[in-house]
């Protein structure tokens, strides 16, 4: 490999997938860049769903190296910090299990979310255990219709609890474009809904 590929990666304005694709290719710098960017971000996710500063601290270091690892895995669809979070998240809750634990005050997981769904809107005596899992799977699927990068501000913001000024500040755009694929998001989330049955 061209030493040049591996020594220009001081510029802060190399975007995320970039460095995951040189991270690919094992190059250090890239990492290090990544790790510089997403480290703090990643490390406030984990202790809202672990609250526990040494666990995290050693989880962090676990996540970056899977990252490491893992990072030809990225097929470059997607936010690239979505990505990164996911691993993060999956992580912790891994975790979490592994405890016999569930976060207290974390995010809810978006199955439970979507049982919380059936229970406040429709009477449990008069809806079969088929239906509820149903209509959460009409759910789930209508999320998945959604571009990615609308879909990860809506879950970020409704399941993971971030502000749209820390979403922004984690994928790197103007605070203005993550309302605006939220918005854009939601939008397209109830019409699929509408056209799935939903009221």
């Amino acid at each position: 490999m061209p030493m040049s590929e591996l020594t220009d990666v001081v510029s802060t304005d190399i975007s995320d997938e970039e460095l995951l694709r040189r991270i690919s290719l094992h190059d250090l710098p890239a990492y290090e860049l990544l790790y510089d960017r997403h480290a703090g971000p990643v490390y406030g996710l984990i202790m809202r769903m672990i609250k526990d500063r040494h666990l995290a601290e050693d989880l962090l270091q676990e996540i970056f190296w899977q990252v490491w690892q893992s990072a030809h895995q990225y097929q470059g669809s997607g936010v690239a910090a979505a990505w990164l979070f996911r691993i993060a998240r999956n992580r912790c809750l891994d975790e979490l299990r592994r405890q016999r634990a569930r976060p207290s005050s974390a995010a809810p997981d978006i199955t439970d979310m979507l049982e919380q769904q059936n229970l406040d809107t429709a009477d449990a005596s008069s809806e079969s255990q088929p239906e509820i899992m149903f209509n959460r799977s009409r759910i789930q699927e209508a999320l998945n219709d959604i571009p990615p990068d609308q879909r990860v501000c809506l879950e970020w913001a409704y399941f993971d609890g971030y502000t749209q000024r820390e979403i922004a500040e984690i994928i790197n755009v103007p605070i203005g474009t993550v309302k605006s694929r939220m918005r854009i998001g939601l939008e397209k989330l109830e019409r699929l809904l509408r056209s799935a049955g939903f009221p």
